[in-house]
């Protein structure tokens, strides 16, 4: 008789006796299923065969019985080396989010095989390139119908100060992107965010009206502001991260200083002046910067100037409209927010 079944009989001869399954019980039951941790066991290739796979079940689908557009895992993560375009590398951490599209009929996906393939490629250079590698690969060894990888991280760039020769770390939330489609074309992309301030033309214009009418002392409201941008890289050719930053830099200027000291303030007062801005402004200075370079296929434009003038924000979005490209749909201001 098994201890179940000796529990069994004494809890219907003794009606106060109750069963522990995990551990001792004040009726005086010991528990059914002993708990332990056997850490000398080592499955073989006959056991590791034998432990059942969800993936290889039939008929197991709960719900409807259609094709899934993305399953995967995100937020996994891991240390990733990345090298600048002046050569020198620099080790990251990394956020992964990795999807396949699942047929119908098909129960899952084996996930962790996506973290395994990451793995796999963790000790070389990571790039935009070595991206679609890794994309090719994790297709391959689970399937799917059309596949996609994106790489989040904070990008590190020492930026010099206006004035003083001071240097200070900037930092980029980036993220390197590609993806497969049914035919096996590959599409790549760089996404980043641009913190800069933004002076308002019409607060200006009204507060020297009033000191040149009335004498009254008035200061312009400029707030911190932020780009979100998304390039798609033409195939066959080369974009860095860096070079997405110089044309962010060059068409808003006024990107937020890290070190300060008083000359560099009063020199950020005047370049604020001299490049005064709407969202409107902004999103158009970025649109002429990007749309002049041929290694950019498509990109996408999302500012957000967090006012300092009203209780909300003001915001623009912008594409540069290839056919079946990219488009100006985006909601999400809220995670705009610097």
């Amino acid at each position: 008789m098994s201890m179940l079944q000796i529990l069994e009989s004494h809890a219907i001869n003794h009606p106060t006796f109750k069963k522990a399954y995990l551990f001792k019980n004040t009726s005086g039951a010991e528990p059914v299923f002993a708990r332990s941790y056997d850490s000398v066991f080592r499955p073989d290739a006959a056991y590791i065969a034998s432990l059942p796979d969800m993936t290889e079940t039939v008929g197991g689908i709960d719900g409807a019985n259609v094709a899934i557009q993305q399953v995967g895992i995100s937020g996994f993560k891991l240390p990733l080396k990345f090298r600048t375009v002046a050569g020198e590398m620099l080790t990251l951490e990394a956020r992964v989010t990795g999807t396949v599209a699942l047929e119908a009929d098909k129960k899952g996906i084996n996930m962790s095989r996506i973290i395994r393939n990451f793995y796999q490629h963790r000790d070389e250079v990571f790039s935009l390139n070595s991206l679609e590698e890794i994309l090719r690969d994790y297709h391959s060894n689970i399937g799917g119908f059309q596949a996609r990888v994106k790489i989040s991280f904070s990008f590190p760039q020492l930026v010099p100060s206006l004035r003083s020769g001071l240097e200070g770390y900037q930092f980029y939330a980036s993220s390197y992107e590609a993806s497969l489609d049914r035919h096996g074309r590959i599409r790549r992309y760089i996404e980043m965010d641009f913190v800069y301030s933004s002076a308002c033309p019409c607060s200006a214009e009204l507060a020297e009206h009033a000191r040149d009418t009335r004498g009254a002392y008035a200061i312009p409201h400029s707030q911190r502001s932020k780009a979100r941008v998304k390039v798609e890289v033409t195939p066959d050719m080369e974009l860095a991260l860096e070079d997405v930053i110089l044309h962010l830099r060059k068409a808003l200027v006024t990107e937020t200083q890290v070190m300060v000291k008083r000359e560099d303030e009063q020199a950020f007062a005047e370049l604020n002046g001299a490049h005064v801005k709407f969202v409107e402004d902004a999103a158009r200075l970025v649109y002429q910067e990007l749309e002049k370079d041929v290694r950019i296929r498509d990109f996408q434009v999302v500012c957000s100037h967090l006012e300092s003038l009203h209780s909300h924000d003001a915001v623009s979005v912008i594409a540069k409209g290839v056919p079946g490209g990219m488009s100006a749909e985006f909601t999400e201001f809220v995670n705009l927010v610097c």
